[in-house]
């Protein structure tokens, strides 16, 4: 089943690059996209992300996923509005989101019911705060995902990461927990879907797009948030270990851009990314050509200690506390290492 799968999945995939292609359709166009700028050589891209994102979960996923269909489509199209140009301004999107992500977590019945921290676990008690806190945490990991789309290669390989986990501890569980998460239709079809996305990604033949990264992080993040649900031996700092890096990079921008006193809603070139890119490049570290993946595997390569021991200790939360203190100790001393470099030379 799952080699006749990936088989479909691959000839759809060429396919659709074939027919894009001849007729000039979701060809990336960066000039009103600073962030994807970056890297960018003598290809013409597409970005088919979102709507492969979106065949692949309509079309192989059963009735069950219904609703996960729904918003799939929704969030697409909204991507696709900010990919196209069409909706610019990111506050407008950023309400569009909210309002998006709130419906389906009510319908979903999507709630984050505790971090391991007294107080806070009081307030998530009140089903209205809980809603509130658990659209936050969704919409800074879309827009954390879309921040990270500026490598080829580095928000297809990361999740491709967490979707590996997940299958690991669904089919491994460890210390005699048992972890049982109903979504593994889901997770074995993006694990196949993303492989061949990952690979023409990385060869900077395709990208994802505004709603290919939104789709990532909203279908990935559910799923998360519903095997914490559904398996109390699943700690919600396993969540947070997973999702991490997407997260910290939209909330750490955030208040990078507020301590200088910068628009937050502009885009620069002083994610962690970019800076590890353009590090190699002005330096010459590697080719002008392969700089841009190769910068991406670097940061992939980094995350892996930490998503491997996350999974070996998935239950206990003083140890995940630790790994995500070390991962956010690491991205910082990167960041102002390398950032210095840079200061005037945005």
């Amino acid at each position: 089943m799952e080699i006749n799968t990936f088989l479909i999945l691959f000839l759809f995939f060429v396919l659709t690059i074939f027919l894009l292609k001849r007729f000039n359709i979701l060809i990336d166009n960066t000039s009103y996209s600073e962030h994807k700028k970056i890297g960018k050589e003598n290809f013409k891209p597409l970005v088919i992300g979102g709507f492969y994102i979106t065949f692949v979960i309509c079309y192989f996923l059963p009735e069950e996923f219904n609703i996960i269909k729904i918003f799939t489509i929704l969030f697409f199209f909204l991507g696709l509005l900010s990919d196209k140009n069409y909706v610019s301004n990111p506050k407008i999107r950023l309400i569009l989101q909210v309002i998006i992500l709130s419906v389906l977590v009510f319908l979903e019945g999507l709630s984050i019911k505790s971090i391991n921290i007294s107080f806070f676990d009081k307030l998530l008690v009140n089903n209205n705060i809980n809603l509130i806190f658990t659209v936050f945490c969704l919409s800074i990991l879309l827009n954390g995902s879309n921040f990270l789309d500026g490598l080829n290669g580095l928000v297809t390989g990361y999740y491709l990461l967490v979707l590996t986990s997940l299958l690991y501890i669904n089919n491994f569980p460890i210390d005699a927990h048992y972890i049982s998460i109903n979504e593994i239709n889901l997770i074995e079809i993006l694990l196949l879907s993303l492989t061949i996305f990952f690979i023409f990604n990385i060869l900077g033949l395709v990208y994802l797009g505004d709603s290919g990264a939104y789709l990532l992080g909203l279908v990935i993040g559910v799923i998360l948030i519903k095997a914490n649900q559904q398996n109390i031996f699943i700690s919600p700092f396993y969540v947070v270990n997973m999702l991490w890096y997407p997260a910290f990079e939209n909330l750490f921008s955030l208040i990078r851009r507020l301590y200088a006193k910068h628009n937050i809603s502009k885009a620069d070139k002083f994610h962690l990314h970019q800076l590890v890119y353009r590090l190699l490049k002005s330096n010459k570290i590697v080719s002008k050509k392969i700089a841009n993946p190769i910068s991406a595997l670097i940061i992939l390569i980094c995350n892996v200690p930490g998503i491997l021991i996350s999974n070996l200790v998935y239950w206990h939360t003083a140890y995940l506390i630790v790994v995500l203190v070390f991962n956010i100790v690491i991205y910082l001393s990167v960041f102002f290492l390398v950032s210095k470099n840079f200061v005037l030379k945005k």
